[in-house]
């Protein structure tokens, strides 16, 4: 995979950039390993953590390898996922501190893109009270059509 992040990640290579629990260095490489949790089914997010937390905790492993700077302030990094987790490479690189650029849920910004529109998500929640029949509301929310991530 090739994902477009915030910030310049070559300097997250260097050691004297300190350490950040689950995250060792490798020849150019990071490698992100520990556990991923679901924690909110509703929206579908996720979380990691270096030890295994709750009974739900999934191992995850990644490998991240810089290769170059996209503009400024945004740099594109090879993501080589171990396991197959749900939301895995986003949320590692939110752990690293490098989410990518776009993805609203996981640290990134909600931007306006040609390529990638913004359209609305639409989740239904009932808010009923025993006995009552009436239609669920509708909230909506702007999200990025998609986000810079993409299978090689």
């Amino acid at each position: 995979y090739l994902a477009r992040v915030k910030g310049c990640f070559k300097k997250l290579l260097d050691p004297d950039s300190g350490d950040l629990p689950g995250v060792t260095r490798l020849n150019g490489r990071l490698r992100v390993e520990g556990y991923i949790r679901c924690i909110d089914r509703k929206v579908g997010k996720y979380t990691f953590s270096a030890e295994a937390v709750g009974d739900d905790a999934k191992d995850a492993a990644t490998e991240f390898e810089f290769v170059g700077m996209a503009t400024e302030n945004e740099s594109v990094v090879r993501c080589f996922p171990a396991t197959g987790r749900t939301h895995q490479i986003r949320v590692h690189l939110l752990h690293l501190g490098f989410p990518i650029a776009n993805d609203s849920c996981y640290g990134g910004e909600l931007r306006q893109d040609c390529t990638l529109p913004l359209i609305p998500h639409v989740r239904q929640e009932a808010h009923l009270d025993k006995g009552q029949s009436a239609e669920p509301e509708e909230a909506a929310t702007m999200h990025p059509s998609g986000i810079f991530l993409h299978a090689l």
